[in-house]
């Protein structure tokens, strides 16, 4: 018998063992009313060649340097390299360059879901009266064999699906949100407390949005479905609700939030009724800014659908994601800039928003898959990033999150993983 031939029937015996053992080595785990599925997406892991020219430290505006660090891959593995895609700044004042409409999307493979044995926390959360949170691991040697040939056969399971928005904690846990994959999820780098939060019929959480972290680290989600925030501790373990009225939701559809940690206060948007509200953290409005249906109000917002904080700034992300403005932190207005828009007024709904400790506004860009860079009075200082998938390329790119100590985080939807930059100042 040749080698190859050897290597063949090693694989089949091993295959059917594994068909053999099926999924009653697992333990059991008390699940909501879902569709059934007799598939799980696989992202294989593959090493890419990195470009030619690859720079570790870009050069973006005055003085300031870029600096690839790391990222979240679709399995929710941290993984780090040392150079990235080219990175491209341009003089304040020019134009913003174009980037490729085509989409190149990730090749998956399937398996059939009973192959697959999860080895990390789930934390179900479902309607009262029903509730339940376990520990899904496997239980015997058999089974964690079974695993460790599906992974080296078929690569490691997709964790991370098509993630919107992101957060960090102070442990520098991420916190994600991802809609396409039902669930929040809170990543370790050290990969020793990541656990997911479900979402979907049946369950508290329905469909998640915007995420945010107070100073004690809960974690708060917008559901868009339910017209409220939901609150979690570090663990994952649910709190309470803000925006519950005696059972009714107090909003329309929730979608991004925001929390100044020192000042305690919670800011969110109010997408279908052109709503931005500041609260404190139970939930008490503390002012509402822009145009109700009679007309009164204060200023003016255009269906926002995303909002971020620096030391003394708000920014919301309105006009269908076509417009910036800036307010100071009791939410009075101080001005606005128009931002480059795709003619289908859906995708620039899609883009994501962030600011830096210096009060610039990045922009990701989710249909030309890059990321734009603002000053605070709408002045463009540098374009970030291509379609690809190489480290520093994005594909659909969504949230953004600059964290205190000005590492940028991308929700690079289109590749389903979270990359990470450093941004130093001179």
């Amino acid at each position: 018998m040749t080698l190859l031939r050897a290597t063949q029937f090693v694989s089949v015996v091993c295959l059917s063992i594994a068909l053999m053992l099926g999924p009653g080595f697992s333990q059991s785990i008390p699940a909501a009313p879902t569709a059934a599925t007799s598939t799980v997406t696989v992202q294989r892991q593959v090493e890419v060649q990195q470009p030619a020219r690859a720079y570790p430290h870009i050069r973006l505006w005055g003085g300031q340097e870029l600096t690839y660090v790391g990222m979240f891959s679709p399995d929710a593995t941290y993984r780090k390299k040392s150079r990235v895609a080219e990175v491209s700044g341009y003089t304040p004042g020019e134009g913003i360059p174009a980037a490729p409409s085509s989409e190149l999307p990730l090749q998956h493979g399937k398996i059939p879901a009973s192959w697959m044995l999860p080895n990390e926390r789930v934390v179900e959360n479902l309607e009262p009266p029903a509730h339940a949170a376990a520990v899904a691991q496997a239980s015997s040697r058999a089974a964690e064999t079974r695993n460790r040939f599906v992974t080296y056969a078929y690569g490691r399971p997709s964790v991370l699906h098509a993630p919107t928005h992101v957060v960090t904690d102070s442990q520098q846990r991420l916190i994600v949100s991802d809609p396409a994959g039902n669930a929040v999820l809170v990543l370790d780098p050290n990969g020793k407390t990541s656990f997911r939060i479900l979402s979907g019929e049946g369950r508290r959480l329905q469909q998640p949005a915007g995420v945010a972290v107070d100073a004690d680290d809960s974690i708060y989600v917008a559901d868009s479905a339910r017209g409220m925030v939901l609150v979690f501790d570090h663990y994952g373990n649910f709190l309470r609700y803000i925006g519950d009225y005696q059972g009714e939701p107090q909003y329309a559809s929730p979608h991004g939030i925001a929390i100044d940690r020192k000042a305690g206060r919670l800011y969110l948007v109010d997408s279908p009724r052109h709503l931005v509200f500041m609260l404190d953290l139970t939930g008490k409005v503390l002012k509402r800014v822009g145009k109700f249906r009679d007309g009164t109000g204060v200023g003016e917002f255009d269906e926002p659908t995303d909002i971020a904080i620096n030391r003394n700034r708000v920014f919301v992300l309105d006009a269908a994601g076509g417009r910036v403005q800036a307010m100071d932190s009791d939410c009075n207005l101080l001005g606005s800039f128009n931002l480059p828009r795709s003619r289908i007024r859906q995708l620039n709904r899609e883009n994501g928003l962030g600011a830096d400790q210096q009060g610039n506004v990045y922009i990701s860009s989710f249909h030309g898959s890059v990321i734009r860079v603002f000053s605070p009075d709408g002045l463009p200082l540098a374009s970030i990033g291509q379609l690809g998938h190489r480290a520093g390329e994005f594909a659909n790119p969504n949230g953004l999150w600059i964290d205190p100590a000005n590492r940028l985080y991308v929700a690079d939807s289109g590749n389903g993983r979270i990359q990470l930059f450093e941004l130093n100042t001179p």
